[in-house]
């Protein structure tokens, strides 16, 4: 490592992409800086000050250089965790050892505040891993969820009616509401319009938009058509 490694690599490092470091990087960094200064001690006034001048130059190229990573190991972190929620995983082979330990020290907190972002909008019984959502969806295709939809009708003539989780929706705008079958129990959590929902397997409930689409998403409930002039239930 010297001068003039330092100078390419922040070069690279400018462009958009996070460029790929060796893995003894910053501990060849941090040899040359202490070369620098070894050398700046016993070096006569003239050399020492030029030392002392590439000394300078030399960490603040450093200290650009690791600004520039962190911003870029942030982002990519917080992309990754949509990333991940669809199964695509990223090469991280541009890090340095100490940085993928930062990397994953900050998707961690990112996937926490994810989490707690989901159980402020859903409830807690949808919060899922991404690990836990390839899984799933890998353990229980699509067409799955289709062929236990065509059993809507049946659950809804045992059930007699949609249930209206509140009575309060009989005067709200319907247009903000979605009509769903539950595939699964879901404990009580506050909707996107504030009132409190409990869902129990096979219920036919109407839900707001904002929490129904994300449930569908997570495969915790599927759409349903009701046609009132008929009493049948379409997919």
């Amino acid at each position: 490592m010297d001068f003039e490694d330092l100078r390419n690599i922040l070069t690279r490092e400018q462009k958009s992409k996070l460029a790929k470091l060796e893995p003894n990087f910053y501990a060849d960094v941090r040899a040359y800086l202490d070369g620098l200064r070894e050398e700046q001690q016993t070096a006569p006034k003239m050399e020492a000050q030029l030392l002392a001048d590439e000394l300078e130059t030399a960490e603040n190229r450093l200290q650009r250089i690791f600004e520039l990573r962190v911003g870029k190991i942030v982002n990519l972190a917080a992309s990754n965790i949509l990333a991940e929620i669809k199964g695509i995983k990223h090469d991280m082979g541009e890090m340095a050892p100490v940085e993928r330990d930062m990397y994953d020290s900050v998707l961690a907190s990112v996937r926490k505040g994810w989490s707690d972002i989901e159980r402020m909008v859903i409830g807690n019984s949808t919060l899922t891993s991404t690990e836990d959502i390839r899984s799933e969806e890998r353990m229980e295709p699509v067409e799955d969820v289709d062929d236990r939809v065509k059993d809507v009708s049946e659950a809804c003539e045992e059930t007699a009616t949609v249930h209206m989780a509140h009575e309060n929706h009989d005067n709200g705008n319907l247009s903000d509401y979605t009509i769903v079958r539950v595939l699964k129990d879901v404990p009580t959590f506050m909707g996107a319009d504030s009132y409190h929902y409990t869902l129990a397997k096979n219920d036919v409930v109407i839900l707001p938009n904002l929490n129904a689409n994300v449930l569908c998403k997570r495969r915790v409930v599927v759409p349903v058509t009701i046609k009132q002039t008929k009493g049948e239930v379409t997919r």
